[in-house]
């Protein structure tokens, strides 16, 4: 064996994470968190906050607004929504959720994981009934090319479903398999 890719082997065998990308799930303060979301060395703003709508079940949100190079905070949109907040969701008087998102850290920058309860004919129609996850992880990608788009935008990088069933996200993400999903 060539002498370079035995060393090599042997580093792979001693530090498995050497050569793969890691990932820490990002727990936010209440309120403002400045984070440089894009890893462009500016600090963005990520606002965790509660959405209440006067019901037995709040709402956990995060918008999150990029710093751009002339120092102006650019919002930015959630992916296949109208909106700009991530947001859960539980069923009304009901612990169950059965949409989620956590932030993610990766060695540059920040992605956000969505996961969603899947309901269908074949796996059944009853959010309430443990169901597959189907988990999405969205990483920021600039547009400065199209009128009328926003600069910054989410863009699905990878999916998966779950073959185990659960109650809820909640519990879902707490089996994710975060490498799947690179």
């Amino acid at each position: 064996m060539n002498r370079n890719l035995f060393i090599i082997a042997m580093l792979m065998l001693i530090s498995p994470g050497a050569f793969s990308a890691e990932y820490s799930k990002v727990m936010l303060k209440k309120g403002v968190n400045m984070l440089d979301v894009n890893g462009d060395g500016l600090k963005d703003i990520v606002i965790d906050a509660i959405f209440d709508n006067n019901t037995s079940h709040p709402n956990h949100t995060m918008t999150i607004f990029i710093k751009n190079k002339n120092g102006e905070y650019n919002i930015i949109p959630v992916p296949n929504d109208t909106g700009f907040t991530w947001s859960d969701f539980s069923l009304s008087a009901s612990t169950i959720k059965i949409t989620n998102y956590q932030l993610y850290k990766k060695n540059n920058g920040y992605f956000v994981v969505s996961a969603y309860k899947l309901a269908s004919k074949q796996n059944g129609d009853d959010v309430t009934d443990a169901l597959p996850v189907k988990f999405s992880r969205y990483d920021i990608k600039i547009n400065d090319q199209d009128p009328g788009v926003s600069l910054f935008y989410w863009e699905l990088t990878r999916a998966y479903v779950t073959k185990e069933r659960y109650s809820d996200t909640d519990e879902a993400f707490n089996h994710i398999s975060i490498r799947t999903l690179e």
